[in-house]
């Protein structure tokens, strides 16, 4: 085992997860929200995802000047996600192998860009530790990991845009581990900035954050450049268009039934279904860092950094704690500030990793065999969503013209949830919109027969 896996480079590690990420990206059909986008957002009735929507205001998406008209509208009744959904509008529109491409490449750009801002180093000096612990971070420890880097619309929205996020901060972090040297800033940076701060709501608060400490870093060392000045007033310009879309608001009214009743609900709902188990499923990545200050603790620049992120991890949670409602995938952003502190403090401490992983092969292998079952096991899961999403289309076509269709909901191995979790599909994410209803008020069928041409259509009942 020692020797089979001293014979792999981190290349052909990273090659083998690609390609298995995009089989994933394959067996995943368009689903639930991804409907809905396909259509003009109805910024006059009760837009695209809400029971009871109107199904024949609404126009498909035909061009982009459609995408441009339908952010708009979205942005003034919904949300100030445009980057986002910009993206989601436009893939929901052409054949999903191009979105599945795509996302493989963004994907493997943020693992890239996670070692590039985490450790410092070139691309020459990638060792397989450090791609392991981005691609197990992000496997094991990101929430609702069906959501958030694989599923169409809710990978536009935390994949793609921690990407951008990070992609923003790079030139940061280069110019504080190297301050003597001089960066060659594209003008595209201040596009970055503009986008990075129109992003996500945690991400992209938790961004402004960090910025601002490495900001009075390169003040305190007189390093302070104009381009960085210019690039956090243009940050700070993209939050502020995200977070006052007049859209948050009227959102907030139309689902104002869902909502906790009071504050104090509010945060104690937030704290167990949010930050809690958010930060559980990510605390093993505070491991390389706690070894880091007590066997390194090698420089101040390197704790400060590590601190930082750190930080920003856990305060990306605690934003979300006031927010009117914390789904588990919006702690995505918190998993990737901290996977850059992890990796700064893995930077540090290489050395003993790397020793005590040598005299301890065996950890490797049996790590190595339970995701490899794990990985096997979402496949499995995916293959069997994906064949029964098929079916159901075939079903509907065949019986096109009845006046109600009935078909039965989505089935997922017994075993699944208890093994796997929310590394793929499961019982909630069906709940919450990854299925129709058996009713037909609800906006998932509507919407459903809307793209297919359909009277009526509707899930059996589970005993």
């Amino acid at each position: 085992m020692k020797n089979f896996f001293e014979s792999l480079s981190w290349q052909m590690i990273f090659a083998a997860y690609l390609a298995i990420f995009f089989l994933r990206n394959l067996l995943t059909p368009l689903v639930a929200d991804d409907y809905s986008y396909k259509f003009i957002w109805d910024g006059a009735g009760k837009g695209n995802l809400l029971n009871g929507i109107d199904p024949n205001r609404l126009q498909p998406v035909e061009s982009f000047s459609d995408i441009l008209i339908s952010q708009w509208q979205h942005y003034f009744s919904w949300g100030g996600r445009t980057i986002a959904h910009t993206f989601v509008q436009f893939f929901v529109c052409h054949e999903k192998i191009f979105f599945d491409v795509a996302n493989v490449f963004v994907f493997a750009a943020l693992v890239l860009l996670l070692f590039k801002i985490g450790t410092g180093l070139p691309l020459r000096e990638m060792k397989k530790s450090y791609l392991l612990l981005i691609l197990a971070g992000i496997y094991f420890c990101a929430p609702s990991q069906i959501i958030t880097t694989v599923w169409l619309t809710g990978t536009c929205n935390y994949l793609w845009m921690s990407t951008l996020i990070i992609l923003f901060l790079l030139p940061f972090a280069e110019a504080y581990r190297n301050p003597e040297k001089s960066l060659r800033i594209p003008h595209c940076t201040f596009l970055i900035a503009f986008l990075a701060g129109w992003s996500i709501e945690p991400g992209a608060a938790v961004t402004i954050f960090i910025t601002f400490m490495f900001l009075l870093h390169f003040h305190r060392e007189k390093n302070l450049q104009p381009w960085m000045n210019i690039a956090f007033i243009f940050l700070l310009v993209g939050f502020a268009i995200l977070i006052l879309a007049p859209g948050n608001l009227h959102r907030a009214d139309l689902i104002s039934d869902h909502l906790p009743g009071s504050k104090v609900q509010m945060l104690y709902t937030n704290f167990f279904n949010g930050f809690l188990p958010v930060f559980l499923r990510e605390a093993i990545l505070f491991v390389p860092i706690i070894f880091y200050f007590v066997k390194a603790k090698t420089s101040p620049e390197a704790t400060k950094f590590i601190l930082t992120f750190a930080a920003a991890s856990v305060l990306s949670l605690a934003v979300m704690m006031f927010a009117p409602m914390f789904p588990e995938r919006a702690g995505f952003p918190s998993t990737i500030f901290l996977l850059v502190a992890s990796l700064a403090a893995l930077k540090e401490i290489l050395p003993l990793v790397e020793k005590f992983f040598t005299r301890h092969v065996k950890i490797v292998a049996v790590f190595s065999i339970v995701w490899l079952m794990s990985l096997a096991g979402c496949l499995y899961v995916e293959y069997g969503f994906h064949n029964q999403i098929e079916a159901r289309i075939k079903n509907v076509a065949a019986h096109k013209n009845d006046d109600l269709i009935v078909v039965p909901p989505i089935e997922l191995p017994a075993w699944s949830e208890r093994f796997l979790g929310s590394r793929t599909w499961d019982k909630l994410t069906l709940l919450l919109g990854g299925d129709l209803k058996s009713y037909d008020s609800n906006n998932r069928n509507i919407i459903f027969c809307r793209c297919y041409g359909l009277k009526k259509i509707v899930t059996t009942k589970k005993e």
